[in-house]
């Protein structure tokens, strides 16, 4: 097939439209890679892209599950792989695009998603790993399977843990991560970081402007509550602080703070894929930036 195109990078910083006008210039169709705008009714604090957004591009793995249900990187994987498949198959140009690093990994590597492990040695590691920091497990990892860490990003945690298990208890090695399933082109979209801040400080005033409180209060009232998967998303899991007595200004607030945070770990993960190609999205407007992904993915 003709090369999968990626678009990911952190929330804020424009991918979804450098994702539509990419496609519709190469003739592309767009998989998302979030892990939260897979919900039905999750629309306002996910940011969801809507239909005037798409401008009559084909979209999917957007509404695909119900709140209530669970889903996991390895559904994910399957349901995606399938879809690169018909729509390459068709002609197009499979566009994934999003800022959930495992999705992607998931997509272009093999990963095993295995169910099977030592429940004791998972548990021990976690609290060893609370205790000393994700460097010093990395350091660990290293120490037991240098080949593993070599491949895996210090903030990817919990397949570091993961691989750390499978070399204390002589299970396979970790994940390839060297040989991707697709020929690919990656394209990380990134811009100042105080300008992302200042984003994504008013995407959270829009939410609320559009009805984000709304949003979760009828989430709540249906019965889904916030030991559920999807209300652990960043500006929904927040507003059980209620209970704690915060205010919905400090709510607010932390909101932005976890979301300032998440785009820093975003921005973190997506430096370990050493062939993509980084675009500064402050540095020229959409239509000449989707034009140049255009043409250098022609001529790959």
């Amino acid at each position: 097939m003709k090369s999968l195109l990626i678009i990911g990078g952190a929330t804020g910083t424009g991918k979804s439209a450098l994702a539509v006008a990419v496609a519709k210039k190469i003739g592309g169709e767009i998989i998302s890679a979030d892990s939260m705008q897979i919900y039905r009714g999750l629309n306002i604090g996910t940011a969801k892209i809507t239909q005037e957004e798409m401008q009559a591009i084909p979209h999917y793995m957007i509404d695909i599950v119900e709140p209530t249900d669970p889903f996991t990187a390895a559904d994910y994987k399957k349901k995606a792989s399938a879809l690169i498949d018909e729509i390459a198959a068709r002609g197009k140009v499979p566009i994934l695009c999003g800022g959930t690093g495992l999705y992607i990994n998931a997509v272009l590597y093999d990963l095993s998603f295995s169910g099977e492990y030592d429940a004791e040695l998972r548990r021990k590691l976690q609290e060893e790993s609370k205790l000393k920091g994700k460097h010093e497990m990395h350091e660990k990892l290293r120490a037991l399977d240098p080949e593993a860490a070599a491949r895996l990003h210090v903030n990817d945690e919990k397949r570091v843990l993961r691989a750390i298990e499978k070399a204390l208890t002589g299970g396979e090695k970790e994940d390839d991560l060297t040989s991707p399933k697709y020929p690919y082109r990656f394209y990380v979209t990134e811009m100042p970081r105080e300008k992302m801040y200042r984003r994504i400080e008013k995407r959270v005033d829009q939410m609320i402007a559009d009805g984000l409180v709304g949003e979760v209060e009828g989430l709540l009232s249906r019965g889904i509550g916030y030991d559920r998967q999807c209300m652990q998303a960043i500006a929904y899991k927040e507003w059980a602080m209620r209970e704690a007595g915060l205010s919905d200004a400090e709510i607010i607030e932390l909101i932005k703070k976890n979301t300032r945070n998440y785009a820093k770990r975003q921005v973190t993960w997506f430096k370990q894929y050493c062939d993509a190609i980084h675009i500064d999205m402050t540095e020229r407007n959409i239509e000449e930036i989707a034009e140049m992904v255009a043409t250098e993915y022609g001529e790959n």
